[in-house]
């Protein structure tokens, strides 16, 4: 509890990485430590009797709060770095002065002012801040040797000597550790977020390779196919039952291509910037299935495939209703494609504990072992159905994507040659209320009450 206060506390003083840049955050950082340091010199420098060196840190720790502020909550970086810069150098000019020249801590200061000056300006300016330091150190040495009466020694005893020097020093290599910390720190985030985009755009990279390598050989095949028909039942005399069988197959071709092609065109929506929207409304779920079987009907009568719906009429559920459609017509659509002729399809559903499942089982030829770690994704390999059916394997990754959108979990057991199983497993949802759901960029969801 107090690490995660003191945490709000550094944003809040420092500003978070999301909107406050490195430079201001190092700026923030070190302004407040000397703010909380400076006091404490003070108390050193009452102790070893030196008052104007007193009014110098009280001046300094005023241009150090106004800059502070000016940056900070004003916006102002680069005046308040620039005018940071200047005033503590004359400062510090002032200080060597009054506080022993080259015997006191100044020198000690203006290298700690070197490094921070560097760890906050832009790398093309290094050259200039770095000249500029050591001429106005070079000045004052200059000053003092050719003209020592400029020089108030301060230290009445030697103890006096190694106290502020010590003090100094420490102070220094608390700033110096801190500036440092904080770019290895902020230097160690940014490459492992330069990693974790290169990573992302390598799997986006390879996931598009391998849809246009899906695309460029399954949308053919089912082309061709259809061409060779039409070929056919252009430039031949063809009996009533050639034709009709002809026409059946073409039929069959072409619905294949209509599910491919939307599916194609659903996924290709959902990886687009701005995301899929997803409303979620009330539906009952045996009129959804019903109205899927209407659309799969034909295909399950061309293969002589059974389709058996057992769902209880008055299961309610929120949804979004093209969303889960595709899902239930896509699950149908493999159940009838991957089971021969004769074969039949049992659609139920069951609750347990809360939980609402709709279970599309058939007893077809089932799915290779080595195929059911990949099934939701493009690396999954597209097969034909038992009547030659190709498809372009983005169905199961629509039904993954869709069915996550909407809280719903997806799941299948397949044993090879005796069928599959797929279950869809809702969440039980009491309110009554619309939901809406949009999917961001990052695939995280934003849940809305309207």
């Amino acid at each position: 509890m107090i690490i995660e206060t003191f945490k709000r506390l550094h944003d809040k003083l420092v500003g978070n990485a999301g909107d406050t840049s490195l430079q201001a955050r190092i700026f923030h950082k070190v302004s407040i430590i000397a703010l909380i340091g400076l006091p404490l010199a003070l108390l050193v420098n009452i102790m070893i009797k030196v008052p104007l060196v007193n009014a110098a840190l009280f001046v300094t720790w005023i241009v150090i709060a106004a800059m502070y502020i000016n940056s900070r909550y004003f916006g102002r970086l680069q005046s308040s770095l620039i005018l940071f810069s200047a005033g503590t150098s004359i400062l510090m000019a002032f200080n060597y002065f009054i506080n022993s020249g080259i015997q006191g801590p100044t020198l000690i200061l203006y290298l700690l002012s070197l490094v921070f000056t560097l760890s906050v300006m832009p790398t093309k300016q290094f050259l200039y801040w770095m000249l500029g330091n050591v001429s106005i150190v070079g000045t004052l040495l200059l000053i003092e040797y050719y003209n020592t009466d400029f020089v108030k020694i301060t230290y009445v005893k030697r103890s006096d000597l190694f106290l502020d020097t010590s003090t100094t020093y420490i102070c220094v290599v608390i700033c110096i550790g801190t500036v440092l910390s904080y770019l290895i720190k902020n230097y160690e985030r940014e490459k492992d977020n330069a990693l974790k985009a290169s990573q992302a755009l390598e799997v986006a990279n390879n996931s598009k390779t391998r849809l246009l390598s899906i695309l460029s050989h399954d949308l053919r095949s089912p082309l061709n196919s259809i061409t060779t028909y039409l070929e056919t039942l252009n430039g031949y005399e063809l009996s009533a039952e050639e034709r009709q069988f002809l026409e059946k197959n073409l039929l069959n071709e072409t619905k294949n291509m209509q599910v491919m092609l939307h599916n194609l065109l659903s996924w290709t929506k959902s990886q687009m910037d701005g995301g899929t929207s997803v409303n979620l409304v009330r539906l009952n779920l045996s009129e959804m299935v019903a109205d899927c079987l209407l659309i799969q009907q034909t295909a399950a009568k061309i293969k002589s495939v059974a389709i058996y719906a057992d769902v209880d009429p008055s299961l309610e559920l929120y949804a979004d209703t093209d969303m889960l459609k595709l899902v239930i017509q896509n699950l149908v659509n493999n159940a009838i494609k991957f089971t021969p002729a004769g074969g039949e399809i049992q659609i139920n559903s069951n609750c347990d504990r809360g939980r609402l499942r709709l279970n599309i089982t058939d007893n077809g030829i089932g799915i290779p072992k080595e195929r059911q770690a990949n099934l939701f994704t493009l690396h999954a390999t597209s097969t034909y159905g038992t009547n030659n059916e190709k498809g372009v394997g983005l169905g199961l990754i629509l039904c993954k994507e869709y069915t996550e959108l909407q809280n719903i979990q997806i799941s299948f057991s397949s044993l090879p040659g005796n069928g599959t199983k797929f279950t869809l497993e809702f969440a039980e949802l009491a309110s009554d209320n619309k939901l809406s759901i949009k999917k961001t960029g990052d695939k995280s969801l934003e849940l809305k009450l309207r």
